[in-house]
């Protein structure tokens, strides 16, 4: 008689989720709210400025509504900063503390007669918030800043406030904002996990300043590595203001959590010159970003000109025009016409890919496809025969720092392995909230 074989059960391999976080940024929140209202649009999770959110009302509470987690970015950074105070920023509730000067430590300290930690508890639980960004400040001096022991209090403070005023369910993320150099400092890294590892927040998010979608690779290497090296503070890790290759690829090497970028901005932090008084602006000088479209598996955006440029030099329409139908069915003129439709439908894509491949061979698949497929376009854009010198030379210069960043990460990736340690999921406590009965919206 044969034996009976019985089929061992399959074991699925862990395939952490990815928290990718869009900023809605100061302007284009029209153009998301009718992305949404198609269907186009439809984050997870969305990050508000305080500043802007009398502005997004209708759009915040249509997200909230579909499910999308809100975050609240407070701009304390901003507020503090004697070059950003009197911006954008100046819309924020609690601006007016400063009495139109820059926020002091002394308005964010337990006690404070402008209570700066209780406007923003009031603020979160008024506009059914789930999740506040705490208070923190660029550390121009890594953690010797004055700063570092104020955020590190406010955090703590801003908790009790939520509890005072009925935001228990309120969860809090903590901001660290500070050059990203001093990330590659051991001292440094064993005093942020020293100071924050009791801290009453759920997830970190970095703000790293002077590094960005088009960090060079020995840059790229370094922030990966030392982020790799943080992960013994227990805490997820968000990458803030980064985006492009280099956020992806943080992703797939276990780096980071998650990262948070606006729609065709905010993929670079660069806090330098805050310190400076405000720039003095010429009365016909031109305000507001420059429109950026993301070139489908190029590794980063070019202007509206820089697009046509490309586009009609010979051979350039197939390489940066959309063929995907579902994405521009028309292919370039709704490039042109969708950009913010566009980028996100493209970084949607990507996000799903990543969720799909277990945490094992995620590196290795990011370098056989996303990395490859870059420096293979970038080659290839590079050579085209461009009248602009100008946007000629950085074509090659980007064709050159993908080829760099492809070796870069390989080998690191040969020396690494695949079994290294991996940033935690972020934690979404608004889906547990929601099981509980604490409904915020």
């Amino acid at each position: 008689m044969a034996a009976q074989i019985l089929p061992l059960p399959s074991v699925k391999a862990p395939c952490d989720p990815f928290g990718h976080y869009v900023r809605l940024g100061d302007g284009g929140h029209r153009q998301l709210a009718d992305l949404h209202a198609g269907g186009r649009f439809s984050p997870k999770r969305a990050v508000v400025d305080a500043s802007r959110l009398h502005h997004q009302k209708e759009l915040v509470e249509a997200l909230r509504a579909s499910g999308t987690q809100i975050v609240l970015d407070t701009k304390a950074a901003e507020l503090s900063a004697e070059r950003r105070f009197a911006g954008l920023a100046a819309g924020a509730p609690w601006s007016k503390s400063g009495n139109g000067r820059p926020l002091t430590p002394g308005h964010f300290a337990q006690g404070s007669r402008e209570d700066v930690i209780g406007q923003i508890a009031r603020f979160a639980v008024e506009h059914q918030i789930h999740t506040v960004l705490s208070p923190g400040h660029y550390l121009r001096e890594g953690t010797k800043s004055r700063w570092f022991a104020v955020d590190r209090d406010a955090c703590i403070a801003l908790r009790a406030a939520l509890d005072r005023v009925g935001g228990r369910h309120i969860s809090i993320d903590y901001e660290l904002i500070m050059p990203h150099v001093s990330l590659n400092d051991v001292d440094e890294r064993g005093h942020i996990v020293e100071t924050l590892k009791d801290l009453p927040f759920d997830n970190l998010w970095l703000r790293a300043s002077g590094f960005g979608s088009d960090a060079r690779p020995l840059t790229s290497r370094r922030y990966i590595n030392s982020l790799l090296a943080m992960h013994n503070l227990g805490k997820p890790i968000v990458a803030d203001y980064l985006g492009g290759l280099v956020g992806l690829a943080a992703v797939y090497f276990g780096a980071i959590s998650g990262f948070a970028e606006g729609v065709g901005e905010r993929e670079r932090f660069d806090a330098r010159e805050w310190h400076k008084p405000p720039k003095v602006h010429e009365e016909d000088e031109e305000f507001g970003r420059v429109t950026r479209i993301a070139i489908s598996g190029f590794g980063r955006s070019v202007t509206v000109s820089e697009l046509k440029q490309l586009h009609d030099a010979k051979g350039g329409r197939r390489l940066v025009a959309c063929a995907d139908r579902n994405c521009c069915l028309h292919g370039f003129p709704d490039m042109l016409a969708n950009p913010k439709r566009h980028g996100l439908y493209q970084r949607t894509l990507q996000i799903r890919e990543i969720e799909k491949i277990p945490n094992l061979n995620r590196a290795q698949h990011f370098l056989e496809g996303e990395m490859a497929r870059a420096d293979r376009l970038a080659r290839q854009i590079k050579d085209l025969n461009l009248t602009d010198e100008n946007l000629a030379s950085r074509m090659r210069a980007h064709g050159d720092r993908m080829e760099k960043l492809r070796s870069t990460l390989e080998h690191f990736h040969e020396v690494r392995g695949n079994d290294g340690p991996r940033a935690l999921p972020v934690v979404e406590r608004k889906a547990a909230q929601d099981r509980r009965g604490h409904v915020s919206s």
